[in-house]
């Protein structure tokens, strides 16, 4: 894995990106962080077997995610703590959140073969985080973006799992009214009682008024 992040690393850092280990970080726009990481598949523990699509022994092969950091997001899932937002940022720390694979077309998770000929993988996966995954990202590198692909195709076209994040950028852009329309939008959906009691908590932080939940 080494290997192939070293080996994408001056295409990479040619397009903007700056990188740790195996995660590379870029923004356009302060507090919005756009991601890049390689992933390892993991080893299954001892005496356990594969269960496919439940559980696969991904070991000796890799993915790549990609992903997009909000500043007003990661405040308020932190909002009981002061916890500032990081220069860097690792792609568990996104909002926005996908695959290569995903990127690619293809219909189920995609992981690629670390051996036998790294070069060779490093190469084909440079390739195409270059024409389809930081493209994807350039579409979602400021709130101006984010905001427009929102509007025109709802949270699955981020993808993005909350809409949180969303009136939060519309607040910091002083569009209250649009915020809570986008809240209350998004809490009359919600059917798990425990998300629902979060975001009503979210509310009532932001001065929102949202019907109690059952």
């Amino acid at each position: 894995m080494a290997a192939i992040v070293k080996a994408v690393h001056p295409r990479l850092k040619e397009a903007g990106f700056r990188k740790r280990r195996h995660t590379f970080n870029r923004s356009a726009e302060p507090g919005v962080i756009q991601v890049i990481n390689f992933q390892m598949g993991q080893k299954l523990p001892p005496g356990a077997e594969p269960i496919p699509p439940i559980r696969l022994d991904l070991y000796g092969l890799f993915t790549v995610n990609f992903g997009v950091a909000i500043e007003e997001a990661w405040v308020l899932s932190r909002r009981q703590r002061d916890v500032a937002f990081p220069v860097f940022v690792n792609d568990y720390d996104c909002e926005i959140r996908e695959r290569l694979g995903q990127l690619l077309g293809r219909k189920t998770d995609v992981w690629w073969e670390l051996l036998p000929d790294h070069r060779q993988a490093a190469t084909e996966i440079g390739d195409a985080i270059l024409e389809h995954g930081t493209s994807w990202l350039e579409y979602r590198a400021n709130r101006d973006k984010i905001l427009a692909l929102w509007t025109a195709g709802g949270l699955q076209a981020l993808p993005m799992p909350t809409a949180l994040p969303i009136v939060m950028i519309l607040r910091r852009q002083d569009r209250p009214d649009e915020a809570a329309d986008a809240l209350r939008s998004y809490y009359a959906g919600i059917t798990q009682p425990a998300h629902k009691r979060y975001v009503h908590e979210v509310g009532h932080d932001l001065g929102i008024t949202l019907p109690n939940p059952p």
